[in-house]
This record gives C-alpha cells, structure tokens and sequence, in this order.
C-alpha cells in the first residue's frame, strides 16, 4: 500500500504504508464511530524516509474533516487485516512493534531494510491510465468514492478528448480526461439547474 502524505498548505510526498489503526474504545455506536473518525492512524516514512511516524488520516485539532492521507495504491499483500475492525498492516511489522518504534523514533536496521523494500517496489506517476480493475479500485480509494465530489469544469479539447476537474473530494481535487469512443451527458450535473454533487 502506498499514499501521498498531506502536509497542508499544498506540500506532500509518497510513502509506503505500513499500517493502518484506530483508537477506539467507547461502547455507544455513535461514540465509536467519532472516535474511529479522529484516531484512525496510518504508519508511513517520514519526508525524508530516515523513520515511521504516525500521520492521522483526518487533521487533529481542527472542527473541519481534512483528510491527510490519500490511498493511491490500495494492495493490501503481507498484511494481516483485523477482520473485527478492519485494521492492520504488514506482516513483518506488528501494531505493538510499530507503536514502540514510533514513540523510540528508532527504526532497528532489520526492519527499516524491509520497509526500504517495501517503499522500492513501488513507482508513483502522478497522472495514471486506468486499465484494469485495479486501477479502478486505486482511484476508488484516492478519490474516496467521489464523496461530496462536483464538477467543477468541464471542457472538450480540440483532440476531442473531455476533460473534467472535480472539486469537493476530501483531500485533494481530481483531473480526468476521457477519449476515443465518447459517449456522455453531464446534464443533470450542472449547478445552475441541479445538485451538482
């Protein structure tokens, strides 16, 4: 699993996931739900990958929902997912173990050379075809399903290729263009006459 680290005001980077937690621990179903929303946690590198830090998925101490954590490649492969919480990470690297090393900040060269592995596997390009299912699912990921997603323009190129900006996604905003064989109608999505989202 890889992800773009949000840093805020428009700065990111890459890293491997390692792991993927929450802090939950009321028993009121809506309290539980609060509680996943603001301690859900993902184990990645730091910036210049030198240690693991833990970066929440939503931004602490703020009223809004950021997201901070964007799931551009979902493969969950060596993972050992907690079926009761949908939590996990990879085999090689136990939530105790990666709490501990977390809060040490000192990663034992065994691990981190496995965790180097695990970050070289892996090419980020920042526009991708979709072909596959698994292109699919990535993009279902990144883009949160298109949750609260609006168009926000939308544009044919003198190629004949539609362009489309989304805007409203948690996180980020979304291009996409589509060619050969087109076939579409956005109609029903524009704002002056309906609910764009």
């Amino acid at each position: 699993m890889h992800a773009i680290i949000r840093q805020g005001n428009g700065k990111y980077y890459i890293s491997s996931v390692f792991g993927y937690y929450s802090d939950v621990k009321s028993e009121d179903d809506y309290q539980r739900y609060l509680e996943r929303i603001h301690s859900t946690y993902y184990v990645v590198f730091n910036e210049e990958k030198t240690k693991l830090i833990k970066w929440f998925n939503i931004q602490p101490d703020t009223e809004y929902l950021i997201k901070q954590v964007l799931i551009i490649d979902s493969d969950e492969s060596g993972w050992i997912i907690n079926e009761q919480d949908d939590t996990g990470g990879v085999e090689f690297l136990p939530r105790e173990l990666a709490d501990k090393i977390i809060s040490e900040g000192v990663v034992p060269d065994d691990i981190m050379q496995q965790c180097i592995k695990f970050e070289e596997s892996y090419t980020y390009e920042e526009y991708r075809e979709i072909k596959t299912k698994k292109d699919i699912e990535d993009f279902d990921w990144a883009t949160g399903n298109f949750h609260d997603a609006c168009i926000e323009e939308q544009k044919i190129s003198d190629g004949g290729e539609l362009y489309l900006r989304f805007t409203g996604i948690w996180g980020c905003q979304v291009e996409i263009w589509f060619w050969d064989d087109l076939e579409y109608c956005t109609d029903s999505r524009n704002p002056e006459y309906w609910d764009p989202y």
